[in-house]
């Protein structure tokens, strides 16, 4: 008789599962999610500032005022705050992928629950000072760079056996 035979149970050391993210790929998967967002909400800002005319406003002091005093978001600020909640996010996938079973659809709905959370303060307020355009146009920039830096951890994040 041979000892040839495969148990069932036994996996190849090397095997990636296709639905464990490849900790080596997120190496260069990351930064390659961090930049794709950071760009993509800064090429959208300038077709919302530069080429519509819409003024995105932000609370220019450090506390809360009422009224606050608001000035226009500059463009580094779109690249901070887009490179922060995307490293942030994919911390957040690289954890995930750690300890849990199921890591990608646990990011997806993780993502998805803080997008909502980011998303709602911005519609929410009655009587804000700036405008329901401009707030929708913060709401779009979440909503870009949360798509692209989800698709691309989950998309590109695993190995391909």
């Amino acid at each position: 008789m041979s000892t040839d035979t495969i148990d069932s149970n036994q996996t190849k050391p090397d095997a990636a599962s296709p639905d464990i993210p490849d900790r080596r790929r997120l190496l260069w998967v990351v930064p390659i999610a961090v930049t794709a967002a950071t760009f993509a909400n800064v090429i959208f800002y300038f077709i919302l500032t530069k080429w519509l005319g819409e003024p995105l406003l932000m609370n220019a002091t450090e506390h809360v005022h009422v009224p606050p005093v608001l000035s226009p978001m500059e463009v580094s600020n779109v690249i901070l705050v887009s490179i922060t909640f995307s490293l942030a996010a994919s911390f957040v996938y690289v954890v995930l992928s750690l300890s849990t079973q199921r890591p990608e659809r646990n990011f997806i709905i993780v993502s998805a629950v803080v997008l909502l959370v980011s998303i709602l303060p911005l519609l929410g307020v009655p009587n804000s000072p700036v405008a329901l355009s401009a707030r929708l146009g913060l709401v779009a920039m979440h909503i870009i760079g949360a798509v692209v830096v989800v698709s691309l951890l989950v998309g590109l994040g695993r190995s391909r056996v």
